[in-house]
């Protein structure tokens, strides 16, 4: 299985503080992985590739710093469904 990915997500800090993100990126599964990924079970960064480069926007005076914040993103976790969710170890690039 590849996909590619483009996603925006909005986030917002335990500070109220809103911080909105592009990314684009890369997914790939083997079969067996894909199979997890279609049942819905969680895939981890040794069963799935998966990275992403993410860019930030925000007005916050705190955050700033990341509108000027080039990312790579890999996937750590990811869950599938309605409660899922998917972590990442995200760098920034200097």
């Amino acid at each position: 299985m590849r996909l590619r990915l483009d996603a925006r997500v909005t986030i917002e800090t335990d500070e109220h503080e809103i911080i909105f993100v592009t990314y684009n990126g890369r997914m790939y599964c083997d079969k067996e992985a894909a199979d997890r990924f279609r049942k819905r079970e969680v895939l981890r960064a040794d069963e799935c590739y998966l990275i992403s480069a993410p860019t930030f926007q925000t007005k916050s005076e705190k955050y700033s710093w990341l509108n000027d914040v080039q990312a790579i993103g890999k996937m750590v976790e990811y869950q599938p469904g309605k409660d899922g969710h998917l972590t990442y170890d995200i760098f920034a690039v200097k």
